[in-house]
């Protein structure tokens, strides 16, 4: 980073994504189909990273991934990480684990670690979604580029919604990001940069669509102090994805049980509360604007951690 800027560092508790217990129940009714050639004894991790919206729902999370495994006939553990880094680490080291991870970091262990491409959740009946820049609502800006020299916050260098695409949009214009700003504030998960902002600590944020308007929900209050400015993308969307050890009949079971949970009245009612209406499946070349932004930048690249 240029020798006049800083980056902060804020450590932060792994923070999962909601769930409802009523997903065991739509999961269940594709669980009836026994597997056979897989061995049930073994457990295998399902990786979460906590830069997803905080609901402190981790017994409920517990339980999707334990009836997924019981449809799919492959067990599952969950293993709350605090990064993506520790979540590419984690399926770096155990190929038979699962995740769901961002759409940058995706790209970079795929080329990497032959990480597998599971499925993609569906806002608004697409798979894909925005990057939001935020401020609070009595600032005068109206782009990213019009806080040159103010705070940035930001969830994880790996981020694409919360890094990638705000420095790809800076660097259209000219500019780079870690010299753009007084300081990039390193949030460590989408709910903490939309606090950062809220409280005064960040001038503005980059952060995930579906994150921002599931925290507006539980806390509509925020929309008295905060407001959206400006959009990127869209971009795909976080994918699940699988360690390069899962074989394909587990992949395309895992595909299956969930790109079918909008076809059940209970999926359905579910899909409502998560404020998504489903899943898809798509190959790597869905997963290319995301690349290309990662190439201009660079990639690999060194940015923040």
């Amino acid at each position: 980073m240029h020798s006049q800027r800083r980056t902060a560092h804020r450590q932060h508790p792994a923070r999962p994504w909601q769930w409802v217990a009523g997903l065991s129940l739509c999961l269940l009714a594709g669980a009836a189909q026994a597997h056979p050639s897989h061995d049930d004894r073994l457990v295998h991790p399902f990786i979460v990273s906590g830069v997803i919206l905080n609901s402190d729902n981790a017994g409920r999370i517990e339980a999707f991934a334990r009836i997924l495994g019981e449809a799919t006939g492959y067990p599952l553990q969950v293993r709350f990480v605090d990064s993506y880094d520790a979540l590419s680490a984690a399926l770096r080291k155990d190929p038979d684990a699962l995740g769901w991870t961002g759409g940058a970091p995706y790209v970079e262990d795929r080329v990497k670690d032959g990480q597998q491409l599971v499925g993609i959740p569906l806002l608004r009946g697409q798979p894909r979604y925005h990057s939001l820049i935020i401020s609070r609502r009595e600032r005068p800006e109206k782009t990213l580029q019009a806080f040159r020299g103010q705070v940035f916050a930001y969830s994880d260098g790996r981020s694409n919604s919360g890094y990638v695409a705000p420095a790809y949009r800076l660097k259209q214009a000219g500019f780079e990001i870690q010299n753009y700003f007084r300081l990039l504030l390193h949030a460590g998960n989408h709910e903490r940069s939309i606090e950062a902002v809220a409280s005064g600590l960040a001038d503005v944020a980059a952060v995930d669509e579906y994150v921002w308007h599931e925290y507006l929900r539980m806390h509509p209050q925020t929309r008295r102090q905060l407001h959206e400015i400006e959009r990127l993308g869209p971009f795909p969307f976080t994918p699940i994805v699988a360690g390069k050890a899962v074989d394909q009949g587990t992949i395309k079971r895992l595909q299956q049980t969930l790109t079918t949970l909008d076809q059940r009245p209970a999926g359905k009612e579910l899909l409502e509360d998560f404020g998504l209406d489903g899943f898809t499946a798509r190959d790597d070349d869905f997963y290319r604007p995301i690349e290309d932004m990662m190439r201009a930048l660079g990639w690999p690249r060194d940015g923040p951690r």
